[in-house]
């Protein structure tokens, strides 16, 4: 019997399923259910219940659980306490970044990596962080924006704002704005959130600006990239624009108008899941996120 089967048991009890579990450690689905298959002949007993959609613990699962989790965090515990003698911190971390914000958050995971080069970080680009943190078996997911119904753990760790903008091209075409009253007679282009709901209430401290969505995109990245290209007015985060505004590739309308403060996150599963970098992680992205705000 190996720790690694251990750990693989209770990962999957953590999870839910052997595919996020299988996601999570980057094995086939397959390894995931012939290891448990070889477990639970180990141990003698049934650990899981199995139907097609469900997976549950057993009564002898569950015991199972709580004690193998014990003797697991004493194992890791003891791990730890040799590497904190030769003052390393090693592991795998699996990162979902949004393609957008790589140039911001480089120096940060850089600065990390330089500290504890024994630590191997996995970066993901990703588009929408509560579905891909499980699909891809993230450990923590980047997220901007509302906070959804689910399990995941969210923590805020920056508040940002966003600016109305265009290309010259389409200025120069289409006009520019003299109040928001007039974003309805142009092309905009919206925020599809991983709700569903498109992001056409565009919110100000001087009110709502109600628009109609002429190209709609689950993708910052794709939303600054058609705003560029001339084929709307769009409502995006200052902090991730800023080469294009001095570049001129972008230009704000309506600078007098200011947007709402909204939050950025850290999401990720329940810290039991975590191993010791994920946590260490999570507190140096808490810890100097918020210093972006100056750039914007």
């Amino acid at each position: 019997m190996k720790i690694a089967d251990l750990k693989l048991f209770t990962k999957v009890v953590e999870l839910g399923s052997f595919t996020a579990a299988a996601n999570a450690l980057d094995l086939p689905r397959a390894n995931v259910s012939r290891r448990i298959n070889e477990l639970e002949k180990a141990v003698g007993s049934q650990l899981f219940h199995r139907t097609t959609r469900n997976l549950s613990l057993t009564n002898s699962g569950s015991t199972y659980f709580d004690e193998i989790t014990q003797a697991i965090e004493l194992f890791d515990r003891a791990q730890q306490s040799l590497s904190s003698s030769r003052d390393m911190l090693t592991g795998k971390i699996k990162l979902g970044v949004l393609p957008e914000t790589y140039d911001l958050l480089q120096p940060i995971l850089f600065e990390f990596h330089d500290k504890y080069p024994e630590i191997q970080l996995d970066i993901r680009s990703i588009s929408n962080g509560f579905n891909e943190i499980f699909q891809q078996g993230l450990d923590i997911a980047i997220h901007g924006g509302t906070i959804f119904d689910s399990d995941i753990v969210a923590r805020k760790v920056i508040q940002y704002r966003r600016a109305l903008v265009a290309s010259p091209e389409y200025v120069e075409e289409f006009g520019a704005l003299e109040s928001l009253d007039e974003l309805d007679q142009h092309k905009c282009i919206c925020f599809r959130w991983p709700s569903g709901d498109i992001d056409s209430q565009w919110h100000f401290d001087s009110g709502t600006a109600s628009v109609k969505a002429s190209l709609i995109a689950n993708s910052v990245g794709f939303i600054k990239g058609a705003t560029i290209r001339g084929r709307g007015i769009s409502f995006l985060p200052t902090m991730m624009i800023q080469r294009e505004l001095k570049q001129g590739t972008l230009v704000p309308l309506l600078p007098q108008e200011t947007a709402i403060k909204e939050d950025g996150w850290l999401l990720y599963p329940q810290p039991k899941t975590l191993n010791k970098a994920s946590k260490v992680l999570i507190e140096h992205l808490s810890s100097e996120i918020p210093r972006l705000n100056q750039l914007s």
